[in-house]
């Protein structure tokens, strides 16, 4: 680095976790501690956000997506890199690192973001959004949030259960075209995707303490569900980005709270039709207990009437 280049921004935070969980978290269920409403580009509308064929890339609850940057080093569970330009053409990119060094019987994880001479004249400008308050410092505190162990945790045995028959159902065959004007197998994955994106929206308001409203009218528009599917370009990816949105609502809803959990949300859910809930209730009772016990088994069973008999 010369004396006319800015300097890298660099913050750390220690985690108590071995390197490869730190990864992991970091990673894996990246959507779910993201400060997403407020260092998105989606901001309440904000679904995830994921890696996906070495790119990064987030997701609306409608299913618009937009790439932040390209992975160009991927050394598990030591640290990867990425260019970095989130709303931005990949040519208008600076480069970030993040390291996973054991330290103290956990793990120092480090940020290291830099490129910033790519910018020209504006390099000091840009560097400036990511150096000051409620830069990076803050998306760490929220990483290091994630990996912080709870006293009770939260017990989703039945919802992974759930989540497992269901992609399961799945996985096991070929299916036949509705014959009653319903969804086709394709939709009822999507489906499930954009709901849970929906779910995640819910957690992260509840973190972030912003409005907050579950509904599935979106997740149920066959234009949105069409524009998933093709995005996926086949079922097995189709499967792959489900499970992994399943993932992250199982990790959004282990980091809240009790009192998160207890919080009513004003809910406003479709089936068919019909309404089926348009109340406020816990979001636990809605989250976990509902989507165990009669989502995830209502589109198990549509899953099976579409096998061929």
């Amino acid at each position: 680095m010369t004396s006319t280049e800015p300097a890298p921004v660099m913050r750390s935070a220690w985690v108590p976790r071995t390197p490869a969980d730190a990864f992991a978290i970091f990673t894996d269920e990246i959507g779910a501690w993201w400060p997403l409403p407020s260092h998105g580009l989606f901001g309440s509308e904000a679904g995830g956000l994921a890696f996906r064929n070495g790119l990064l890339v987030e997701y609306a609850t409608d299913g618009r997506e937009t790439t932040w940057g390209e992975v160009v080093d991927w050394d598990p569970p030591n640290r990867f890199a990425i260019t970095w330009h989130p709303g931005q053409p990949s040519d208008d990119a600076s480069h970030v690192t993040v390291s996973f060094e054991a330290a103290d019987g956990g793990t120092q994880v480090i940020i290291r973001h830099d490129g910033w001479e790519a910018f020209g004249e504006d390099a000091l400008a840009r560097r400036r959004t990511y150096a000051g308050p409620n830069a990076w410092g803050s998306v760490l505190d929220h990483y290091s949030d994630a990996t912080e162990p709870h006293v009770a945790p939260l017990d989703l045995a039945q919802l992974g259960a759930a989540y497992d028959a269901f992609f399961d159902e799945a996985d096991h065959g070929e299916f036949v075209a509705p014959t009653d004007g319903g969804w086709d197998a394709d939709q009822v994955i999507a489906h499930v995707a954009l709901n849970d994106a929906a779910m995640v929206a819910v957690c992260q308001a509840l973190v972030h303490g912003t409005p907050l409203r579950f509904e599935n009218i979106v997740c149920q528009d066959r234009a949105v569900l069409a524009n998933w599917i093709q995005s996926a370009g086949d079922r097995a990816t189709l499967i792959d980005r489900g499970r992994a949105a399943a993932r992250q609502v199982q990790a959004a809803l282990r980091r809240l709270s009790a009192e998160q959990l207890d919080t009513s949300v004003d809910c406003h859910l479709l089936h068919d039709g019909a309404v089926m809930l348009d109340d406020a209730r816990p979001w636990q009772a809605v989250a976990v207990q509902v989507q165990a016990a009669m989502h995830l088994p209502a589109h198990i069973e549509q899953l099976q009437k579409l096998r061929p008999v």
